[in-house]
């Protein structure tokens, strides 16, 4: 079981976890009472949403994240060149 505090969040149809309400609501789609449903992981990729180290959906990357995945990735393509 994952913490949950902040804005993190499980939804309880789907059972995925969400690192913020915003990511939350938006993993919704379709009319209240009508065909209201979570969308799927690969839905949500397609969308931009990611997991986060945590293993929480997010809507897009931190620019954090983002500096850590291509310092990431030049260290894999220094090695893969050496």
């Amino acid at each position: 079981m994952k913490l949950l505090s902040g804005d993190r969040n499980q939804c309880q149809a789907c059972k995925e976890y969400f690192n913020s309400v915003k990511a939350f609501e938006r993993h919704r789609m379709g009319k209240y009472g009508v065909d209201r449903r979570c969308r799927t992981p690969e839905e949500m990729m397609e969308r931009g949403y990611s997991l986060n180290k945590d293993g929480f959906w997010i809507t897009s990357k931190r620019p954090t994240e983002l500096i850590e995945q291509l310092r990431s990735n030049d260290a894999d393509n220094r090695t893969t060149q050496a």
